[in-house]
């Protein structure tokens, strides 16, 4: 297949999590300085900077498209810029936040357990991740792979894929995806289930986590990404103008099929 099938993407713990394009055109690419790198004060380790609405990042949210985007490594109030509203399958009030599109492929996650008993996540070691949104290969939607060490383990004395392959660790697919998009440093969002640090290359990286869902596929080398169908309303029937929006409500037209319990319940859509 030459191009990777992509679906728009919800998430969120009281419902889903939909990518929306907030579109204002303009004709030419802006520079925009990033803000200064977070340093953990008592580890003396920096945060990767991440930038999620570059060309290469974004697919319907670009900062080229659309000057109001947080800029570079910017923290990202999610909950005051980006969460709206739409209907369930009750006519109920959902809500859901805006990423963007992701692809049906996940990029692999790397958990640290124990060879003797892998039900036993190492305490204190942070996940790995090896890619970056605006990398070949990212998506907010990760597969976990676990990684077998001995007993004698030294939590995050791993912190980077390259130290994985050098000590030759057996590693499992799981077929386990979690919904957890990489965000600069400082972003929020209420509704994630939780906000916490991983490892990139040696580096801090900072990612929410939402809802996590069993694959029947364990491998990520594949499409392995569950999803479920939204129905989406646009402005005058054009998808460039944007979805419809109630203006005495505030919420989109937008209607889920499912939510968040429901046995049919996807977190792509």
């Amino acid at each position: 297949m030459g191009r990777t099938l992509r679906r728009l993407r919800l998430l969120g713990p009281a419902t889903v999590v939909l990518a929306l394009s907030i579109g204002v055109a303009c004709e030419s690419t802006v520079e925009v300085s990033a803000v200064p790198v977070h340093v953990d004060s008592e580890r003396g380790i920096k945060f990767t900077s991440v930038d999620r609405f570059s060309d290469a990042a974004g697919t319907v949210m670009r900062r080229s498209e659309n000057l109001e985007l947080p800029g570079p490594n910017d923290p990202i109030d999610y909950d005051a810029d980006f969460l709206s509203h739409g209907l369930g399958p009750d006519v109920s009030d959902v809500s859901y936040y805006a990423f963007d599109v992701s692809p049906l492929k996940s990029a692999p996650v790397y958990g640290i357990s124990y060879a003797s008993d892998p039900s036993k996540r190492v305490d204190g070691q942070s996940p790995i991740f090896d890619h970056l949104p605006g990398e070949d290969g990212y998506n907010d939607f990760w597969q976990v792979i676990q990684v077998l060490v001995p007993d004698d383990y030294e939590p995050n004395s791993i912190r980077r894929f390259d130290d994985i392959e050098l000590a030759g660790y057996e590693l499992v697919d799981t077929g386990l995806i979690i919904n957890c998009p990489i965000i600069p440093y400082g972003s929020t969002a209420v509704l994630a289930d939780r906000s916490s640090d991983g490892w990139y290359k040696g580096e801090h990286v900072q990612y929410f986590s939402f809802e996590t869902q069993r694959s029947s596929v364990s491998n990520p080398g594949v499409l392995d990404v569950p999803y479920a169908v939204v129905r989406v309303i646009f402005e005058d029937n054009d998808p460039s103008k944007g979805m419809k929006i109630d203006h005495a409500t505030g919420k989109t037209r937008n209607v889920f099929d499912t939510v968040p319990g429901d046995e049919l319940y996807r977190v792509l859509r």
